[in-house]
Parts: C-alpha cells; structure tokens; sequence
C-alpha cells in the first residue's frame, strides 16, 4: 500500500475526508497537512462571509448593511460600512461640498477653492474667499 498523495509506503493508514477529493489512503504527513489546508480554507470562508463596520466595528449582517464606500472618501479597498455610517458619512460629504466651509451657507452653481495655504477643507462661497484673499495679502 503506497500513500495517494506522495507515493511513499504506508506504515499507518489513513482515510482521507470526502470532500478533499482523494482516493486512496494517505500517509500521516499528507494526512495532517491536508487537515491543515482544509481547516485553513473553512476559516478563510468564514471569514468573508464575516463582515464588520470601519467606521464602528460592528458585525454586518444583513445585506442592508453592507455598503460599499464612494471613491470620493479616500477610504482604504474593500472596506464596508454599516447604514448609519454610510448615511452619515454621505452627509458630511454633502455638506462639505455644498456648504461654504466659513459661513456654512448653501453653495450655488460657482464655487471656489481655497488656497493651500489658508488650511481651508471644504469649498468657499465668493464672500468667504474674497474676504480671506483680502486677509492674505
């Protein structure tokens, strides 16, 4: 009797789980790492079918809650985001891009960009960015 997997004699006899796909007997080298490779593969599935929140940390169950971030939030690849933090992240977002960032008013069509130096995030309606060009200088 010679092992299924590496050819060497069999002293100790070992049958092999169904779903490894093997006939034959196996030796105990084969045996243990192939019980290694299966139970590694069993957690990496679980593993992905485990989901949690960036933001809060907390487990996504349901497919509602599993939401993938906009590219527009420099947030790192496959990470997912639960619905409250979704909803609030969309929302800052919105209110960073359509609210001046000094006097918090409605932007409309025109927008202007700070200045790298003035340490402004967001955009500036042109009251706001006049008044801090005017600072400047």
């Amino acid at each position: 009797m010679y092992c299924a997997n590496c050819d060497k004699e069999l002293n100790h006899k070992y049958k092999p789980l169904r779903e490894w796909n093997i006939n034959g007997l196996l030796c105990a080298d084969c045996h243990i790492e192939k019980t290694k490779e299966f139970i590694l593969k069993k957690q990496e599935e679980k593993r992905k079918l485990e989901v949690i929140c960036a933001i809060c940390k907390k487990d996504l169950i349901l497919e509602i809650d599993k939401n993938t971030p906009r590219w527009q939030w420099n947030m790192e690849a496959g990470v997912r985001l639960c619905k409250i933090c979704f909803d609030r992240r969309q929302s800052d977002y919105d209110k960073l891009m359509n609210h001046c960032a000094l006097c918090d008013k409605r932007i409309g069509l025109i927008r202007y960009n700070p200045k790298p130096k003035w340490n402004i995030e967001g955009q500036l309606c042109r009251d706001c960015w006049d008044k801090q060009n005017q600072t400047g200088k």
